[in-house]
């Protein structure tokens, strides 16, 4: 009887156990998406807004009203040749080592003013506006030579540039029709801006993307885009970081 009573107390340890072990490992990544994340609480890292791009005929500072010294301003091109941006360190952010676990998320909040013009004299098939945000990763962990940047092909050189888009818009537009155009709105990350199984699929090993978020991060904020048949634009964004602890 007591042997018994001591097979069956056995038997329930090792089922209560069983069930621990099944708890403690977690979701998959079939069953949740994203299990490095799963559970964990949302931790806000921060909040940055990038200085105005503004593209005009004329970069001309108007003495009587002259732009914060942090904008930038380009040229645009005479039409209808398109005018393209790139411009970098528009604001940055430094994050401390362990900021987060597995992931960088993000709330978008792009804001921009563009008018079409066509000044040709002739109907344009590609009136266009299009704007990215563009965010530079400085991680210690990407100096390793071996890490090689599948967007490159070359080394990661201790940081990775990744694009958000904002916005685009493009039409055909009549000669001497003119049409301008302001949005506002924001958009959040599903994916993340980086994440575990994004750096391990970058080229990172589990090891590396793990300590990826252990290290301080430099995050420096510009943004891309290009104008066709405008007289005017003009980009900026806040963004805000979260991540998960």
């Amino acid at each position: 009887m007591k042997r018994q009573m001591s097979m069956k107390r056995w038997c329930i340890f090792i089922l209560g156990l069983t069930f621990t072990v099944a708890a403690n490992a977690g979701p998959t990544e079939a069953e949740v998406g994203d299990p490095d994340s799963f559970g964990r609480n949302v931790v806000y890292l921060g909040l940055a807004q990038t200085a105005t791009v503004n593209l005009q005929e004329d970069c001309t500072p108007d003495p009587n009203d002259p732009p914060p010294p942090q904008d930038r301003c380009v040229t645009l091109n005479p039409q209808p040749a398109a005018t393209s941006f790139n411009m970098d360190n528009l604001d940055t952010m430094q994050l401390p080592a362990a900021a987060t676990k597995s992931l960088l998320c993000f709330t978008l909040s792009p804001s921009a003013t563009f008018s079409f013009n066509n000044l040709t004299g002739v109907r344009q098939p590609n009136a266009r506006f299009t704007a990215r945000a563009l965010i530079t990763i400085e991680n210690e962990v990407l100096n390793d030579p071996t890490l090689i940047d599948p967007a490159t092909g070359l080394p990661y050189g201790g940081r990775m540039t990744l694009s958000i888009g904002a916005y685009t818009e493009s039409r055909s537009i009549e000669a001497d029709e003119r049409v301008q155009q302001t949005f506002l709105f924001s958009r959040d990350c599903v994916g993340g801006l980086v994440s575990k199984s994004s750096l391990i699929f970058s080229g990172l090993s589990s090891v590396q993307a793990t300590l990826f978020f252990v290290k301080p991060m430099k995050l420096t904020f510009g943004s891309q885009g290009t104008v066709q048949i405008v007289d005017f634009a003009s980009y900026f964004y806040g963004i805000r970081l979260y991540g998960d602890h």
